[in-house]
């Protein structure tokens, strides 16, 4: 009988252990796996009546799920993606997410100094997603528990599972169907960010003509009845004067254009929220800031 043939036995053990490693795996991030979550992004088209635009500092700090509960009757997707820059490509998908026949169409445009700089367009997550195949696309969304199961993992972080006093940081991150990335991350740790940063612009500047481009589409956008609101993402206090000292960034600039084009400016508090590690929001941080940011824009929607 195959039950009593040794070797299936032994091959059903062994798939048996897989599975049980699987499923206890210390890196298991909340919601969605990761890969489902990147193709179905990938795959959005004419779904949302409230697009969120921008780089990681937007897709990490603005929360759809607290924003519906002030955006009542809206369907709201995070469309941000790590290292993005506001390339005709990335703003062409913007637009292509937004239903055709919602009554109250609403891109809304996290502008960090990053995501202006001057660059290769064919970089970040937005590319990576972008390139994926349609036979990618389709394991990533149909078998993403499989395909992770056979991912990679180092000894330590299996040796973290069994004693996590051992682990020097604790990190959560949850991927939400409508785009938003909450993390968590403790001890906080922001030197490398803001090393990293100051590194980046030795080298890099924000690009003026990104800004043109920029301000293009807000009044393409404008023109066909769609309310474009623009904001610089929060950070910390001292990512804030790296950024003002060394990306070249003009805000009056960006903003007076912005403005000039029809979009609406929101004016946020940029060093009043808890950091992780000098750049991107902890979860309670991002809930927190993306109600404050809703109140104002409501408050805007009112005096309109």
């Amino acid at each position: 009988m195959l039950l009593l043939d040794r070797t299936f036995r032994t091959l059903m053990l062994t798939v048996l252990l897989i599975a049980i490693m699987g499923s206890s795996r210390p890196d298991r991030s909340h919601g969605l796996y990761p890969s489902e979550y990147w193709a179905r992004k990938a795959q959005w088209e004419q779904c949302a009546d409230v697009v969120l635009a921008g780089d990681s500092r937007t897709l990490i700090g603005l929360s759809p799920v607290e924003m519906r509960k002030h955006l009542t009757g809206s369907e709201i997707y995070n469309y941000g993606f790590g290292g993005v820059r506001f390339s005709s490509r990335y703003m062409d998908e913007v637009e292509e997410i937004l239903k055709p026949d919602s009554e109250n169409k609403i891109i809304i445009m996290g502008i960090s100094p990053y995501s202006l700089t001057k660059r290769s367009a064919a970089t970040g997550t937005f590319t990576k997603v972008q390139s994926m195949s349609d036979v990618d696309l389709f394991l990533n969304i149909h078998f993403a528990p499989l395909i992770y199961l056979f991912q990679p993992i180092s000894f330590n972080k299996i040796l973290r599972q069994f004693n996590p006093s051992c682990a020097r940081v604790h990190k959560e991150k949850t991927f939400f169907a409508n785009g938003w990335l909450a993390v968590y991350k403790e001890p906080v740790s922001k030197r490398k960010a803001l090393r990293n940063y100051e590194m980046y612009y030795k080298e890099r500047q924000v690009d003026t003509n990104s800004i043109d481009k920029l301000v293009g589409y807000v009044e393409e956008w404008v023109q066909q009845e769609i309310k474009v609101y623009g904001f610089i993402p929060p950070s910390c206090e001292k990512m804030y004067e790296l950024e003002s000292e060394m990306s070249g960034l003009d805000k009056e600039y960006l903003i007076k254009n912005f403005r000039e084009a029809g979009g609406i400016w929101i004016k946020t508090d940029k060093c009043a929220y808890d950091s992780f590690d000098g750049s991107h929001l902890q979860d309670y941080a991002a809930i927190r800031f993306t109600k404050n940011f809703c109140k104002k824009l409501i408050k805007n929607e009112h005096e309109n």
